[in-house]
């Protein structure tokens, strides 16, 4: 079944933007996407509005915590696993990477993300010499199965979906506003492509700050950390940091013959010990989680952070479930009563309003947030921000 998440295309149509206040706070930005920017298997919001009957399932608060689900820790379920960097920079070594640069519409924030075609001409050769040990993502990505994801197996985190672009304008005016500054340690939970937590990590290494900054960045997918989330942020660094002599040299210097371009790079031994020293120089720590969210995720995730100053979750497109929308919620609740009390603690969720053909919803999702308030009688807030856009999206704030 094809999911609509919708991914974000390679070109992005500005047109006249309006900027308007719906349901709380007004946002500084909004959205002029239009159906260009999309192929016809992603437009999925033509659907006529009377398919949507039945399709939205009501999220109900059972007794039992939905992390606490005995079907979270079945065989067939990716169980959480805390990553090893030092690993996946191994497996890394020697391959060459192609980027593009992308601007965001509304406040022209810059980002960097490896080309998806890179992402499958490396998933082909793995398909040959490991014995179709990553079939799965290469049948989805070829479009052989017509489908974004499947359930269990690939979560769709190898492609850019639009609702993370939502979140790097929003991070972008929270950035400006020095709203960022007292944050110490940012979780993004379904990171995918990582474009939030990259954009706050280009903030830190582009900025003069000192205090530590801890990045923790979760896919139910581990293969996705190594192909884009990881190859990402080593891109972004590089672009950041490094002046040209630099760019060249930490590419070439086992072999002056090596070819060196501005839209890719060769992840040699030398250029990834550069990134790992200059991100220790600069106390900025990373750390990333594979597998499903859980009560031993959540387990997991906090005993691997320890906020001082702020904490910011951060996670888009990760409701469209409505089995999966109870789990993903209590997993942002749990972490912001973790730390409530402790330091300043936000959660935003980007999500488009309803997914067709699915059930979930930005209204699913603020039903169970209330029904949590008034059961649980829990010391929370949320603000919904709504998006200017032919696909209708919000981002809610939690605090």
């Amino acid at each position: 079944m094809l999911i609509a998440r919708f991914m974000l295309g390679p070109d992005i149509i500005i047109g006249k933007h309006k900027i308007y206040l719906i349901r709380t706070i007004a946002m500084s930005f909004s959205f002029g996407f239009t159906s260009n920017d999309f192929s016809d298997d992603e437009l999925e919001d033509s659907i006529p509005s009377q398919n949507i009957s039945g399709q939205t399932k009501s999220c109900t608060i059972e007794t039992l915590n939905p992390l606490d689900s005995e079907r979270l820790l079945q065989s067939d379920i990716a169980q959480p696993h805390l990553e090893n960097l030092g690993l996946i920079l191994t497996l890394l070594k020697d391959v060459r990477v192609s980027f593009e640069k992308v601007n965001t519409p509304i406040t022209n924030a810059t980002l960097f993300r490896r080309e998806l075609f890179d992402v499958k001409h490396q998933l082909m050769g793995e398909f040959d010499e490991l014995n179709n040990s990553n079939s799965t993502e290469l049948e989805i990505l070829m479009g052989e199965t017509s489908e974004d994801l499947r359930k269990n197996i690939y979560e769709g985190g190898l492609k850019s979906w639009e609702c993370s672009i939502d979140l790097v304008e929003y991070l972008n005016d929270l950035d400006k506003s020095g709203k960022l500054n007292g944050i110490d340690t940012v979780v993004e939970l379904g990171c995918g492509t990582a474009l939030p937590s990259e954009f706050i990590f280009e903030m830190a290494l582009k900025s003069n700050r000192t205090d530590p900054l801890t990045l923790v960045l979760s896919d139910y997918n581990n293969s996705v950390l190594r192909l884009v989330t990881i190859p990402n942020l080593i891109i972004t660094w590089a672009k950041s940091v490094l002046n040209e002599e630099q760019w060249k040299t930490l590419q070439t210097s086992s072999d002056e013959n090596i070819p060196v371009y501005d839209d890719e790079l060769l992840f040699t031994q030398e250029l990834l010990e550069a990134f790992v020293k200059d991100l220790q120089q600069r106390n900025i720590y990373l750390k990333f989680m594979s597998g499903s969210w859980s009560r031993k995720f959540s387990g997991m995730l906090k005993a691997n952070i320890n906020p001082s100053k702020g904490f910011l979750i951060l996670t888009s497109e990760t409701i469209y479930q409505p089995e999966n929308l109870p789990v993903i919620s209590e997993t942002v609740l749990d972490l912001i009563l973790s730390y409530k009390a402790t330091v300043p603690t936000e959660a935003l969720v980007a999500a488009k309003d309803i997914y067709f053909g699915v059930g979930g919803s930005i209204v699913e999702f603020e039903n169970y947030l209330n029904n949590k308030i008034n059961k649980d009688g829990l010391d929370f807030m949320h603000e919904t921000f709504k998006i200017n856009s032919g696909l209708k999206r919000s981002i809610v704030s939690i605090k």
